[in-house]
């Protein structure tokens, strides 16, 4: 009995200053704390305050293991809680690895095949982009090249028609008779027939003599005072009731005038003007003049009209005056031509080739005319642009006759 004493107080010594030196240093006592081993007479067995058969605390309580009387034992629940959670964790954390291609994933890193298909792929890709980009550039810079073209054409075609009418409107004009086709192409009368009373320098008979309009007019050109201002005017052509009322002008070549006014300032409508190599006096068999097809109904737009009858009905005449006679150009057929394969002739071997001529003229004549010609006659073919095929012209042909209008106060020396 005494040496158990002994031993109790000893042990509540021992645990005493183990519970000092715990306070003393903060910490709690470590399971293999000797101020708490299984023999401590406070937990022991053999305690009396807790036998070995205590129910609540016996040896092969789950909550306590017999080793550790001061520490509680880990709950199997709880532990096996914790590894699901630790397993989902971990599980967590090699996905993102996986993901990431972080050491340690556990999925199969992308052979060279696979690479290589995957580099292949984003090559492509980025190919495709670039095209497009590139035709998106190109249908940008093309807009814009039309708009500025657009834009160039308008001011140009503004400052020529500007040009032209203020030129135009220089000429002093007077109201004449108007007259057709039908002077020049009457037959002769028969031997023995009676003759008609005519107007003077028309031909026609007096009672059929049209009143004189505002839309019927002769321009009174000085050639004299044009001279000065344009040295290469050769004549000036007319189609009433139109926009085509210009100076013809003739160069060293048929280049120059195709891109310059009159008085030889730059400007794309260009001018009318006679083809070089043709006699300025018009006494050729055949002279060429030309000018280009504006869609505004200048320059020669204007002769676009004639493909349809109803304007030649109407227009049979275009009026043509150099400085020696006045002309009518009394048009007998026009017609499309490949100028890369056929132009215009210049002359003719005989008269048989310009029968020739006149026939196949007629054939193809895009408006239908009674006008014949003769090989005498000398003819004047006007040339433009036409859209119908490449190199497409349009020639509207017509023969020389020559006319005096009224009393031209420039012209009284040579009537």
């Amino acid at each position: 009995m005494n040496e158990y004493e002994d031993l109790k107080k000893t042990s509540a010594i021992a645990r005493a200053a183990d519970r000092l030196a715990d306070e003393n240093a903060g910490e709690k006592p470590a399971p293999n704390d000797p101020g708490k081993t299984p023999n401590d007479p406070g937990k022991a067995p053999n305690d009396p305050g807790r036998t070995p058969n205590d129910p609540g605390k016996t040896p092969n309580d789950p909550g306590k293991t017999p080793n550790d009387p001061g520490e509680t034992p880990v709950d199997p629940g709880k532990t096996e809680d914790k590894a699901a959670r630790d397993g989902a964790a971990k599980a967590e954390d090699s996905d993102d690895s996986e993901v990431k291609g972080e050491p340690g994933s556990q999925k199969k890193a992308p052979d060279s095949a696979t690479l290589a298909k995957n580099k292949a792929k984003k090559k492509r890709y980025r190919r495709k982009a670039l095209i497009l980009y590139i035709l998106l550039g190109l249908c940008i810079a093309a807009t814009i090249v039309c708009a500025v073209g657009l834009g160039l054409e308008l001011y140009t075609a503004r400052k020529s028609i500007k040009y032209y009418s203020d030129l135009s409107s220089e000429i002093e004009k007077h109201p004449r008779p108007a007259i057709s086709p039908g002077v020049f192409i009457s037959p002769e009368p028969e031997p023995g027939a009676p003759q008609e009373s005519e107007s003077p320098g028309t031909g026609r008979p007096a009672e059929e003599e049209p009143v004189a309009g505002e839309d019927t007019w002769v321009p009174y050109v000085d050639f004299d005072i044009l001279g000065n201002r344009f040295p290469g005017i050769v004549a000036w052509i007319q189609l009433e009731g139109t926009l085509l009322d210009y100076p013809v002008m003739q160069g060293r070549d048929n280049a120059f005038y195709l891109s310059h006014l009159p008085d030889g300032t730059s400007n794309r409508a260009g001018s009318v003007f006679l083809d070089y190599r043709n006699s300025p006096d018009f006494t050729d068999r055949n002279s060429l003049i030309y000018g280009h097809m504006s869609r505004v109904g200048e320059m020669f737009g204007a002769l676009k009209e004639y493909r349809n009858q109803a304007f030649y009905d109407a227009h049979p005449i275009i009026n043509l005056y150099t400085a020696e006679h006045d002309y009518a150009i009394v048009l007998i057929a026009g017609y499309l031509v490949d100028s890369g394969v056929e132009t215009p002739p210049m002359g003719f071997r005989d008269d048989a080739d310009f029968e020739r001529y006149i026939a196949n003229l007629k054939r193809r004549s895009v408006f239908s005319s009674d006008v014949g010609a003769n090989p005498d006659d000398r003819l004047v073919c006007l040339c433009t642009c036409a859209y119908d095929f490449t190199n497409a012209r349009l020639v509207i042909v017509g023969k020389l006759v020559e006319v005096s209008w009224s009393a031209n106060p420039y012209m009284q020396d040579t009537q």
